[in-house]
């Protein structure tokens, strides 16, 4: 993403302020429709590490697929080891076991991080498609999405035992809409803090109501016994807050596949407790990435850079926003890495990168940002 000069981002903001009935509010969800990569598939994933969509992870030991008209193999679109599917839009899509007929409760989940947390008591709109895979010999009669303020890092490949914010149930498992694709929408309303999102089957092998295809070959052995659903086109809305949530990215944030010299990124996942420079545990794999770079890049220095929002006097927010630059810095240097190849500077409430009072706006405001030079 082109930088933006501050100048001109206070009179983007106004325009768009002024326009905001007729913009479409921002994807809170990072690589939607699976469309970037660090590398193209080229079949089934037997470990988690090999599921490349950008973004994107497994929230356990199970092995997701990703799917892209990229590939010259089993993981291509539309023709692929799991059956026959255009994408729902655009030319890649995720693939998960979402049940199995051995009794285990073996499924599959997708994760990502939200580009910035939910706001409290405001309405988001989630919406996600699925569907059953051609080879797939089995069809079920659910599917699900949840959003929590807690990464999951899940060592078995079990069902995930969460009530989902958003369930998606059949009256029956196989339905006329079964093998296109089918959605899940919701307006949902934030507790606040909602950062990751997970995709699956939340529910175990006897709650889960399920379809032997009838007449179909087994054309897939791996899908013979499974029911095997494609995942695409999720989002996460604001509905009511657009133009504030809109501009949450004008600074970019920090992917280790996406680093420029001399650009600032924002370490959108890193969160304080209010009012503290006191790190959140939801922060720290961020920070581990940060440092895993860091690592693969002995020429880079940083720059840390903290912000705050308009909320307190300018000394006060000063030191707090040097004092969490500082914390991001003082991780950094315990895992190993030289403080001498860190510098941190403090600009308080002086650079918001949304020139509004809501909530939404200084939870955008509130950030440290991270800036790579090269020796």
């Amino acid at each position: 993403m082109k930088q933006i000069l501050f100048s001109r981002i206070r009179r983007v903001v106004f325009l768009l302020c002024l326009t905001v009935s007729t913009l479409q509010a921002q994807n809170l969800v990072t690589n939607p429709g699976f469309e970037e990569f660090s590398a193209c598939p080229g079949g089934y994933a037997q470990h988690q590490t090999e599921f490349k969509a950008i973004g994107w992870y497994s929230a356990t030991a199970g092995t997701p697929d990703h799917f892209h008209g990229c590939s010259r193999g089993e993981g291509g679109v539309p023709y692929n080891w799991a059956g026959v599917s255009q994408a729902y839009e655009g030319n890649g899509y995720a693939g998960i076991y979402a049940w199995m007929d051995n009794g285990k409760n073996y499924r599959e989940y997708l994760q990502c991080t939200l580009i910035t947390p939910l706001v409290k008591d405001s309405t988001y709109h989630i919406e996600f498609h699925y569907k059953l895979a051609s080879y797939s010999a089995y069809a079920i009669d659910r599917m699900g999405l949840h959003l929590t303020d807690t990464l999951r890092k899940i060592t078995n490949d079990r069902v995930l035992r969460t009530r989902p914010v958003l369930s998606v149930i059949q009256d029956s498992a196989l339905t006329k809409r079964t093998g296109y694709w089918e959605s899940g929408a919701l307006d949902y309303r934030a507790r606040g803090g909602e950062q990751y999102l997970l995709i699956g089957n939340f529910f175990l092998d006897d709650e889960t109501r399920f379809y032997k295809i009838q007449f179909q070959s087994v054309q897939q052995e791996m899908l013979a016994n499974a029911a095997y659903y494609y995942i695409d086109d999720v989002s996460v809305t604001s509905k009511y807050a657009g133009a504030n949530l809109l501009l949450a990215n004008v600074t970019p944030t920090f992917t280790t596949e996406r680093v420029r010299w001399n650009t600032n990124y924002v370490l959108r996942n890193i969160r304080f407790e209010f009012d503290s420079h006191k790190l959140l545990a939801s922060s720290f794999e961020q920070l581990d990435m940060l440092v895993g770079w860091l690592e693969e890049h002995p020429e880079a220095r940083i720059q840390l850079a903290g912000h705050t929002d308009d909320v307190g006097g300018d000394r006060y927010n000063n030191a707090l926003s040097l004092a969490r630059a500082k914390t991001v810095a003082a991780y950094c240097t315990s895992q190993g890495i030289a403080s001498t190849r860190i510098e941190t500077f403090a600009y308080g409430k002086r650079k918001p990168l949304v020139d509004a009072t809501t909530e939404a706006a200084r939870s955008v405001n509130r950030r440290v940002e991270v800036t790579f030079v090269k020796e």
